[in-house]
């Protein structure tokens, strides 16, 4: 009895295990690092600009001086450092003290006096911070106060803002002898003896117990600090050509800058909270919020346009994914560019179409460059222009969408014919 062999089932070959390569790692952390950097660099950016250039520190602080809030609280300021250092009843009772004596009724004068005193001190100051001499002193105080801020970052205490202590002051000694002058003027001669002390002519505007770290951030970052973002911008980039799912990548990035342009958002508004209580109880809670709105506004700008942007950006990510959705939405699209293209009729339109058809990639990259241009130029990010740049981008790739269709058209109709 002969024994047949048993036969075997050949073995079925393992799916082969996708392996994780040096590129995609690079790529992987060339996300993480640009998007870590994104929000930090979108501040540092805003700091510098704001801080470091003049000029930029003036377009700041400028509109401030044309701010009811803001006039109203240095007034409110200013005249009680006045009347702090002049007594008006004790003034008056000093000149009209022989009166007084001899006619006791006078005494119910005193008050009346005093009262007109005061309020002369409370107008000549109102007219001075709304004068247009005073939006002259603001711009020559700010102009101070920025060099001042640099020479605090730069270790060196010098003008009218200087470090004392742990905290940062502003010396407005120049606007209250500008006061003292003005209620000479108004006749109030007894002005020119008022005698502010040092102390009442500052200004705190910040506690800063950790001036030093602040000054040693700022040393290592200053030559980076406006680059910083475009260093984020480069990584970002770097991802994406280097990830083997390009639109995947693409939408990821643009997703966690929207997200970090979100944080941003929120850390603004914790911080606004916590000014605003710092102030509350001082003449400048009134004016707290308008401050910090306007010191702020650039990077508040940045902020919703770094969102704005990322969403386009992950749009543009997820339509090019080889997701069924986006292949299905893309064929459609494609079929509505045939549909139009198919009512052009013979002529310029088409006989370029090929052209354009053979070169739609490269004029779908100078679209995205002009879309760049208009989104960065300017002095500050805007939602607005974001906005207007994504639709005239969105506007020129269906234009090229639709006469590439045309373009391919023209062939098959002369074959046909």
């Amino acid at each position: 009895m002969t024994e047949t062999p048993a036969t075997s089932t050949p073995a079925q070959p393992k799916p082969a295990q996708r392996r994780i390569g040096a590129r995609s790692i690079a790529a992987v952390l060339a996300l993480i690092l640009g998007l870590g950097l994104l929000p930090l660099g979108t501040v540092t950016y805003w700091g510098h600009r704001t801080v470091t250039d003049t000029e930029r520190y003036l377009e700041t602080m400028q509109p401030l001086a044309y701010d009811e809030d803001v006039q109203d609280s240095l007034s409110v300021f200013i005249t009680d450092k006045i009347e702090e250092q002049i007594d008006p009843e004790a003034l008056v009772n000093q000149l009209f003290a022989g009166l007084i004596e001899e006619y006791p009724s006078l005494k119910a004068l005193v008050p009346i006096i005093s009262g007109a005193v005061d309020s002369l001190i409370a107008q000549v100051v109102d007219r001075l911070v709304r004068s247009d001499q005073f939006k002259q002193l603001w711009d020559l105080a700010n102009t101070a106060a920025q060099k001042s801020l640099m020479a605090i970052l730069e270790g060196r205490d010098d003008g009218p803002v200087s470090l004392q202590g742990d905290e940062v002051v502003l010396d407005i000694g120049v606007l209250i002898d500008q006061v003292k002058q003005g209620l000479v003027d108004q006749g109030f001669s007894a002005a020119a003896n008022i005698n502010v002390p040092q102390a009442d002519r500052q200004i705190v505007l910040l506690e800063a117990p950790q001036l030093a770290q602040i000054r040693t951030i700022y040393s290592f970052t200053s030559p980076v600090a406006a680059g910083l973002v475009y260093i984020a911008v480069l990584l970002l980039i770097l991802a994406v050509v280097l990830a083997r799912r390009r639109p995947r990548m693409t939408a990821w990035a643009g997703g966690g800058a929207a997200v970090g342009g979100g944080l941003l958002v929120v850390g603004l508004g914790i911080g606004e909270s916590l000014f605003i209580n710092t102030l509350e109880g001082t003449p400048f809670e009134k004016a707290s919020q308008t401050f910090y709105d306007q010191l702020l506004k650039f990077l508040y700008n940045g902020s919703y346009s770094l969102i704005v942007l990322g969403i386009i950006v992950m749009a543009v990510g997820l339509y090019l994914c080889g997701a069924r959705w986006a292949v299905e939405l893309r064929a459609t699209v494609n079929n509505l560019a045939s549909d139009i293209a198919g009512n052009i009729p013979a002529g310029p339109i088409t006989s370029s179409g090929a052209w354009v058809a053979k070169n739609a990639r490269w004029l779908r990259v100078a679209v995205a460059v002009l879309f760049t241009i208009i989104v960065v130029i300017g002095n500050d990010l805007s939602v607005a222009r974001t906005i207007w740049a994504a639709l005239i981008a969105l506007l020129l790739l269906g234009i090229i969408q639709v006469w590439a269709a045309a373009g391919r058209r023209a062939p098959a109709e002369q074959v046909t014919a």
